[in-house]
């Protein structure tokens, strides 16, 4: 039984299974439900409203070779969210197996230990941008497999010594086609050189012959990567780049490469893994965390029993402790180039390298040096023996685990994206054209301003055709210098080839916490009273919020439902935004039906100042019983809004001549 067994493991099919089933544990059990985030959004609004031939001019200020790729791709493929979730995991389980490819080929005698890479590399946790699938598949997966592919060729090319005429113009070409589409992984072109040297190192003893032969292998790729390396240089110096400039010769002081080493081998080779299992640093008992443990468990186990059962077969020709100390310096040392290989292009443009969204990013062109590192330092310290099988096993289960929790944050930031346009729709039925929602920051964790002016767009504007857009979304505190915004002061966008032009005056200021609904601020009924806490960023710009600029007798709006799903049911913030509305139109007798329709729906307010609108209407309309109950409830609920019902029941008092017994009522409820 047992040799029947490992006879099934040494099948061809078993390696590009097991490969299978850690991409799907680790990326796919979620992307039903996963959408589009960050630059996703202004890539799939390029593609439907200008075609894939827009992404040529669109990518010429940026990467001018990197837009042939997403013309081709969205061409074949189109702008559907599941679609790009489902080839960003396609491509992810192609890229495992072409590392493992290349890694049989530079070390055939080495098997067991290339796959631990392999496998790590797979699930490394600190690359968290798996799901920015549109962004990140064309950016920069695509450009990987090309250059992975270009170093197979070539270690090929070495093992076969045949068809040189025709393999050695394809890895050149493979490999212009992985550096001149993105920067990110211009450094790993060493890696080329490395791997020559370790298929000749079989053979050659002499080092001074060994440098020289490896050093004439490699010299028609370094040929190619002089040139791509002028071209980027020339390029990003040109008038034609519009993008990060290259700083890193301000940065190559001692002391700052010193701390650039220690920091870029502390996070890549050592807190990236570790950090993994923060996931259960504190039990919680949620099913996400459950989930996690299961995969972990899973994952762990089937890892340590394929690779206990590979390991067996393979000890034969791989069980002198020379050869695997040996390897083991190979693979560190390797590993070590490959991090700060990959670093390169980031750190060159002065770029933060931190495990945290955006810039976890920059990891994918340092987790294959990472994972050569880790398994390197796993054979020198703990040999061929089962503490290594036990750690690295557990080291795989608990990143495909890490990567599992990190997609749930994705799928609920896209729930919450498409609540918010939702609520947006509700409450801004349509809108003038050139106006600017301005808001200090939204509870969104994987999109911003821009990224988010597209879907706005998408939503007001479904029939554009021109050059200049008619809305834009812009952060406040990113957007602007200072805090003091004013009147009729420029708001101006030219996000590639689109622009808009605007004024500060003729923008509506929104606000939305993470779990409250979605509010319109302005002087008199959104004052800052009623966001007490605010940044001085979002309070400057109240004055300047003008709720007239919402067309609040459009009908209602349908949006999209691939991108913004159906709509959710009429809960809490459906009645708020529609009171809201009535509101708008001093619609008094409206909102108080609103907020009976609520009530008789069980609902309830989901912060306290959401109350404000129905207080006043209540007032306004002769209840002043229920209105002064309610301004009690707030009140009670969240004592800072004292200044904003006082200042509401004021407005009250002048439409109506008296506020009797409400005074007392927030005397007493709001003293100290």
């Amino acid at each position: 039984m047992k040799e029947k067994l490992n006879q099934l493991l040494q099948k061809p099919i078993t390696i590009p299974a097991l490969l299978l089933v850690l991409v799907f544990l680790a990326y796919g059990l979620l992307i039903p439900w996963m959408g589009f985030y960050w630059d996703d959004w202004p890539f799939a609004w390029f593609l439907k409203f200008f075609g894939p031939a827009e992404f040529i001019e669109a990518f010429r200020p940026f990467r001018p070779l990197l837009g042939p790729i997403f013309t081709m791709t969205t061409t074949l493929f189109g702008g559907h969210p599941l679609v790009w979730q489902i080839l960003g995991l396609i491509i992810r389980f192609l890229l495992g197996l072409e590392a493992w490819s290349l890694f049989r080929k530079v070390w055939p005698t080495r098997q067991e230990s290339a796959l631990w890479v392999v496998l790590l590399f797979t699930v490394y946790p600190a690359y968290g941008q798996q799901w920015v699938a549109l962004t990140h598949v064309n950016q920069e997966l695509i450009p990987l497999l090309f250059l992975l592919a270009s170093f197979i060729v070539t270690a090929h090319l070495l093992r076969n010594r045949r068809n040189t005429k025709y393999l050695l113009p394809l890895a050149i070409l493979l490999q212009a086609l992985g550096l001149f589409s993105t920067e990110y992984f211009f450094g790993l072109e060493i890696l080329r050189f490395f791997f020559i040297l370790a298929i000749f190192a079989e053979t050659i003893a002499d080092k001074k012959e060994l440098m020289k032969k490896a050093g004439l292998q490699w010299l028609p790729y370094l040929t190619v990567w002089a040139v791509n390396a002028a071209w980027t240089y020339s390029y990003h110096q040109s008038t034609a780049y519009n993008s990060y400039k290259i700083n890193a010769f301000s940065m190559l002081s001692p002391l700052a490469l010193i701390n650039e080493f220690i920091a870029t081998l502390s996070l890549s080779g050592f807190t990236s893994w570790l950090a993994a299992f923060n996931i259960f640093a504190a039990v919680d008992g949620s099913a996400t965390q459950i989930i996690a443990f299961a995969i972990f468990l899973v994952t762990g186990f089937i890892v340590f029993f394929v690779m206990q059962g590979r390991n067996e077969e393979q000890l034969a020709t791989q069980n002198s402790q020379l050869a695997t100390v040996s390897w083991g310096w190979w693979a560190m040392t390797i590993g070590l180039v490959a991090i700060f290989a990959g670093r390169l292009p980031s750190w060159a443009a002065g770029l933060p390298l931190k495990i945290e969204f955006d810039y976890d990013r920059f990891f994918i062109s340092i987790m294959l040096g990472a994972s050569l590192f880790i398994v390197g330092l796993a054979d020198l310290t703990l040999r061929e023996g089962r503490a290594k099988l036990v750690f690295l096993s557990i080291l795989i289960g608990i990143s495909t685990a890490h990567q599992f929790t990190v997609a749930n944050t994705y799928r609920r930031d896209w729930a919450n994206q498409q609540d918010f346009f939702w609520q947006l729709a509700w409450r801004i039925p349509a809108l003038e054209k050139n106006t600017a929602l301005l808001t200090y920051e939204l509870p969104l964790q994987y999109v911003s301003d821009l990224q988010l002016t597209a879907p706005l767009n998408w939503i007001y504007a479904p029939e554009l055709s021109g050059r200049t857009i008619p809305y834009v979304l812009y952060y406040l505190k990113t957007r602007f210098e200072t805090p003091a915004l004013k009147a009729n002061e420029s708001v101006e966008l030219q996000y590639r080839t689109v622009n808009f032009n605007g004024s500060s005056s003729n923008s509506v200021v929104i606000y939305k916490e993470a779990d409250g609904c979605l509010r319109v601020l302005d002087p008199i009924y959104g004052n800052a009273e009623t966001v007490p806490g605010a940044n001085i960023y979002l309070i400057n710009a109240i004055a300047l919020s003008n709720p007239g600029l919402i067309q609040t007798d459009a009908p209602e709006l349908i949006l999209d439902k691939t991108l913004f799903g159906a709509e959710p049911a009429h809960g809490w913030c459906y009645f708020y935004a529609k009171a809201e509305i009535a509101r708008q139109q001093n619609d008094w007798e409206q909102v108080v039906k609103f907020y009976n329709q609520s009530q008789q729906n069980g609902l309830s307010a989901s912060m306290p100042v959401e109350n404000l609108p129905f207080i006043e209407a209540f007032a306004l309309t002769g209840d002043m019983d229920t209105a002064i109950k309610l301004t009690e409830r707030t009140a009670r609920a969240q004592k800072i809004l004292c200044p904003a019902l006082s200042t509401l029941w004021e407005r009250v008092s002048r439409s109506q001549g008296s506020s009797a017994g409400v005074d007392t009522s927030l005397q007493d409820v709001c003293k100290p």
